[in-house]
C-alpha cells in the first residue's frame, strides 16, 4: 500500500473513531461470528439480534401489529417485494419516521421500481459488512477499486469523493471493443494494489475479448474481482482469472437490502452466508416450509439490523442449493437466479441455468450477445447477436434437445442487440413460460 493510500486508510478509520467508532463494532462483531458461526457465544449474539428485531417490528410497525411478544420467527408471515409496495406506510417503523433515514432504491431485475428506507445504525451495518467481505477478498480500505456499472446520475460518486475513497466508476452501458480496450488501458497505467467490482455479465464481455486478442494481463497487480448483481457462469470465473491471476468471486447481494453471501478467498466455489447481519432461510420452491441440504429452495432473509423499515421473512425471488460442512457451518453450494427465471425441460424438471451457459462456451469468439428462453412447455428460443455469421445452428440445437428433451422445439433468432434491464443487467435466461 503506498502513502496515500495508507492515508486514506487512517482517515477512515479516524473519521468513524471520532463518530463513535459504530463501523468498527460492527465489523468487529461479524468478524467474530463468521469466524466461529456454530460457537455458543455467536448463537446468543444472532438470537439477540433476531428476538430483538422481532420485537421491535411487533411493537413499533403496523404491518406486524398482530404479532406482538411473539419470538418464534416461523409464525411471522412469508413476504414479497409486492406486499411491501402494497403496504409501503404500514412497514415503517412509527418512532423512527421521525428520525434521519436513507432511501435505498433499485429497479430490480424485473425493472419494477423498488425502494426502502435505512437507519443509521444499519448503514454502518452494510458499510461493516462490504469491509469485511471485501477483506476477505484481499481489498484493504484505500487501494484502488475499479466499479463497472451503468453509472448516472442518481448514483454516481462525484470526483473529490471517487478521488478520497480511491474508486474508479467505469461505465458499462455499452461495452463494445474500443470501450473494453480502454477499460484495460486504465488498469495498466496504475501500479497500484487494484481490486475490481462489477457486472456478471460485463465480465463475460471482457473475457470473449480478451480470448479473441490472445492478450495476457497478469501483471496488473490486481488483487481480486468481485462480481456481483448477476450469476457468474464457469466460463466467466475461471477465463477471467486467467487472464487477471487473481481470484474471481462471487457476491450475492441488493442494494435495498445488502450483502447476504459472498465467496471469499478461503472459499472460491461456495457462498459464506451472512449470518451475522441476516436471518436466512432456505424454502420449497411451493411451501413455505424448509428444504433439506442440496435441495433447490427460495432463499427467504430476515434483515436484523433495519429498524426503520423491519424486513422480516423476504422472499428475495432468487434460488440456491444449501450444503452443509463437517464442522456444522452452512453455505450455498450455488446460487442460481430468480424463480420467475427456473427454466424446466420438456417433462417439466428443473434445468441448471449454468447447463445453458455451457452450450455457448465453444462458440464465444462468434458472438457478442445471446439469450435463451423458454416460450412455452417445450418451447425455446435462442436471441443470437453475432459478428458474422454463425455456422453452428444445427449442432447448437442437437445440444440444447440433449438436455431439454428430444421433443425440444428449438429456435433460432438473429438479433442486433439484446438490450439492457433498467438496472443495466442484461438477462442470459428468461422464462416467458412461467413468468
Amino acid at each position: 500500500m503506498n502513502l496515500l493510500n495508507y492515508l486514506r486508510n487512517k482517515s477512515f478509520w479516524l473519521i468513524d473513531f471520532l463518530k463513535g467508532g459504530n463501523i468498527k463494532h460492527h465489523l468487529g462483531e461479524i468478524s467474530y461470528i463468521l469466524s466461529n458461526p456454530n460457537s455458543s457465544d455467536a448463537l446468543k449474539i444472532r438470537k439477540k439480534h433476531l428476538e430483538g428485531l422481532l420485537i421491535h417490528a411487533a411493537q413499533s410497525t403496523p404491518f406486524y401489529f398482530d404479532y406482538k411478544n411473539v419470538t418464534d420467527i416461523n409464525v411471522f408471515p412469508v413476504i414479497r417485494k409486492t406486499v411491501i409496495q402494497e403496504n409501503f406506510k404500514d412497514f415503517q417503523s412509527i418512532p423512527y419516521t421521525k428520525k434521519q433515514n436513507y432511501k435505498v432504491s433499485t429497479s430490480g431485475s424485473t425493472g419494477i421500481p423498488f425502494f426502502l428506507f435505512q437507519n443509521k445504525n444499519k448503514r454502518n451495518r452494510n458499510t461493516a459488512d462490504v469491509l469485511y467481505f471485501s477483506g476477505q477478498s484481499n481489498f484493504k480500505i484505500g487501494n484502488r477499486l475499479y466499479e463497472l456499472e451503468v453509472w448516472r446520475a442518481h448514483n454516481k460518486k462525484g470526483r473529490f469523493k471517487s478521488w478520497l475513497q480511491n474508486v474508479i466508476q467505469f461505465d458499462i452501458s455499452k461495452l463494445t471493443d474500443s470501450r473494453i480496450l480502454s477499460f484495460i488501458n486504465l488498469l495498466k497505467r496504475s501500479k497500484q494494489e487494484k481490486n475490481i467490482l462489477g457486472f456478471a455479465s460485463s465480465y463475460e464481455q471482457i473475457c470473449q475479448y480478451l480470448d479473441r486478442n490472445n492478450l495476457n494481463l497478469s501483471d496488473l497487480n490486481i488483487n481480486s474481482v468481485i462480481a456481483n448483481s448477476e450469476y457468474l457462469n464457469y466460463y466467466t470465473k475461471t477465463s477471467l482469472s486467467k487472464h487477471f491471476n487473481t481470484p474471481v468471486l462471487s457476491r450475492y447481494s441488493s442494494e435495498e437490502v445488502g450483502i447476504i453471501a459472498q465467496q471469499t478467498s478461503n472459499s472460491t466455489e461456495h457462498f459464506v452466508i451472512n449470518h451475522a447481519s441476516y436471518h436466512v432461510e432456505l424454502l420449497d420452491l411451493d411451501k413455505d416450509k424448509p428444504v433439506k441440504p442440496g435441495e433447490f429452495g427460495r432463499i427467504v432473509i430476515t434483515d436484523l439490523f433495519n429498524y426503520s423499515m423491519p424486513i422480516i421473512r423476504y422472499d428475495t425471488g432468487d434460488i440456491a442449493k444449501l450444503m452443509v460442512l463437517e464442522n456444522g457451518q452452512t453455505k450455498f453450494e450455488k446460487i442460481e437466479g430468480r424463480k420467475m427465471d427456473l427454466i424446466y425441460d420438456t417433462k417439466g424438471n428443473i434445468v441448471s441455468s449454468f447447463v445453458v451457459y455451457t452450450k455457448f462456451y465453444k462458440h464465444y469468439k462468434l458472438l457478442k450477445q445471446y439469450q435463451f428462453i423458454q416460450q412455452d412447455e417445450k418451447e425455446y428460443e435462442i436471441k443470437l447477436n453475432v459478428f458474422d455469421t454463425f455456422p453452428y445452428e444445427e449442432e447448437l440445437i442437437e445440444s440444447i434437445k440433449s438436455d431439454f428433451g428430444n421433443d425440444a422445439k428449438v429456435t433460432i433468432t438473429y438479433v442486433d442487440e439484446i438490450p439492457l434491464l433498467a438496472s443495466g443487467k442484461r438477462k442470459k435466461v428468461v422464462n416467458n413460460y412461467n413468468s
